[in-house]
């Protein structure tokens, strides 16, 4: 069972699933509405902000392709970030109450469900890792390292703007572009505009 195989989804709640089309900058949902859906991105990138006391903006994820938004609100009653279409985008809506429902009756949808928290848990600790290295080159480095799953690959592809990435690294965009330039200049990447070759070995 998987959730984005709807035609393998309990049938009352693939009677119930609908499709939300946004446009960029379009809001799915604000900090502090009722949660009454769990959604994921089927096509685009949809940004999750926190916004604290003096209304500074943290992000706490950007959702691509076949990722999940919102699971806290399987059980809270609001939401607790806003989320924001970055492109035009398209999510899948699961309404909570159904979706809790067929989780607990279907262990191979609460196995899948589980793997998907797993993921964004092992995505959290790779950010906070990267944020206790100090030099922004080497925070940079091992951030692109992370992204060439194996052994074989070298080549970044970038779909999204350099300053997300930056807001993702904790730098700023200057940062960003003078740690790309360092690394450059070290001979440990050669790029374009939107991709990035490692010149090392990425299992480093």
């Amino acid at each position: 069972m998987d959730l984005l195989t709807l035609e393998s989804l309990p049938v009352e709640l693939q009677n119930l699933i609908v499709h939300r089309d946004l446009a960029a900058g379009e809001t799915l949902f604000r900090q502090g509405d009722l949660a009454l859906s769990f959604f994921i991105v089927e096509t685009g990138r949809v940004k999750l902000v926190r916004y604290t006391s003096g209304d500074k903006e943290v992000t706490l994820q950007i959702a691509g392709d076949g990722d999940g938004v919102a699971e806290i609100a399987l059980f809270s009653e609001t939401y607790l970030c806003t989320a924001v279409a970055q492109v035009n985008s398209r999510v899948i809506v699961y309404p909570k109450e159904l979706l809790l429902s067929a989780i607990r009756k279907n262990p191979d949808l609460a196995e899948d469900f589980m793997a998907m928290l797993v993921r964004k848990i092992q995505d959290l600790k790779i950010r906070v890792e990267l944020r206790d290295i100090r030099a922004a080159h080497e925070r940079l480095l091992r951030y692109l390292r992370y992204q060439t799953q194996s052994g074989e690959q070298t080549v970044v592809n970038f779909d999204r703007p350099l300053k997300d990435i930056a807001a993702d690294l904790g730098l700023t965009p200057e940062t960003l572009s003078r740690a790309l330039t360092r690394l450059e200049r070290d001979g440990m990447i050669t790029r374009t505009r939107l991709q990035i070759t490692l010149q090392n070995s990425p299992a480093a």
